[in-house]
């Protein structure tokens, strides 16, 4: 339930913890070059996927222009500089309402929090923007859209916190699955 102390991202972060975590334990510590190589074929299954899905989405007009940051040229170029095959999971469907819009893109465009940490480790395995992780500088590269978007969540004239929920849980479930993907490709496993 939503008071006037709690935000719309508390909420969200509350709905998606558990998934978090799932997908953080799923990935591991990102210690070795084959784990940084895993985590690069899940992730760009997954972004794929999932900007697919926001780029098809109706994004209404008081959300002032701003759009989520997009990886899909970096990733591919990852993928490509790290002679990587690409794997491609089934479509995510484009969000049917506002609030599960507004879900999906606090998943996707809060995932650049993250990515920080992920590029130092990355990079300290000799992965940087010039080789296999421009995805991650893509990312990290503009702090001010994640602050506008949180702005724009807070400002949003619809929020159904149910709906928003369950389209930001779903998102990490998506990239939950896409890791399993990988693994299950066999070549290159975790571990």
């Amino acid at each position: 339930m939503l008071t006037d102390q709690t935000t719309r991202r508390q909420v969200l972060r509350s709905r998606v913890h558990r998934a978090h975590e799932e997908l953080d334990t799923l990935i591991g510590a990102l210690e070795t070059s084959r784990d940084y190589r895993r985590y690069l074929r899940g992730m760009a299954a997954f972004r794929l996927a999932a900007e697919s899905a926001t780029d098809a989405a109706f994004f209404p007009s008081w959300l002032k222009g701003w759009r989520p940051v997009s990886t899909r040229v970096a990733l591919e170029k990852d993928l490509a500089t790290l002679k990587l095959a690409p794997l491609f999971m089934s479509a995510i469907a484009p969000p049917d309402t506002e609030s599960a819009l507004l879900g999906m893109l606090y998943t996707l465009e809060g995932s650049a929090l993250g990515a920080r940490l992920i590029a130092k480790r990355a990079a300290l395995l000799g992965f940087t923007e010039a080789h296999g992780a421009s995805h991650l500088a893509v990312q990290t590269g503009t702090p001010g859209n994640w602050r506008a978007f949180l702005d724009l969540l807070e400002d949003a004239p619809v929020f159904e916190a149910e709906e928003a929920g369950r389209a930001a849980s779903s998102l990490f479930g998506f990239a939950y699955n896409a890791m399993i993907l990988v693994d299950r490709a066999g070549d290159e496993v975790h571990g």
